[in-house]
């Protein structure tokens, strides 16, 4: 009876593991590259890209890395940010957005 209850469960385990998706498909992809154009101060440019299944999702994605990237960049200096959407292109089954953050004087 033991033999075949073990048998069993390690049948099943292998069924439940085998036949789901894995979960990378569903994630965010953050491309860790990303582009600057620094000309001193706050004349900074970065260009950051995300992946998502949904787009709203990877322009989110792509705007808090592009802000993550920026504030290493510009530091603690007062500044206001401008995002703008350079290009959209697809990754397999992912939609990705490549966004561009422009640090700016604040108001």
């Amino acid at each position: 009876m033991m033999p075949r209850l073990i048998l069993l469960s390690f049948l099943c385990s292998i069924l439940l593991n085998g036949c789901s998706q894995p979960r990378e498909i569903f994630k965010s992809r953050y491309d860790p590259q990303y582009k600057v154009l620094d000309r001193g101060q706050l004349d900074v440019i970065v260009k950051s890209s995300a992946c998502a299944l949904f787009v709203q999702d990877a322009v989110s994605d792509a705007k808090k890395s592009a802000e993550f990237h920026l504030r290493s960049i510009v530091g603690n200096q007062n500044h206001r940010k401008e995002f703008q959407e350079v290009r959209r292109f697809y990754d397999d089954d992912k939609i990705c957005v490549e966004i561009s953050a422009t640090a700016l004087p604040p108001f």
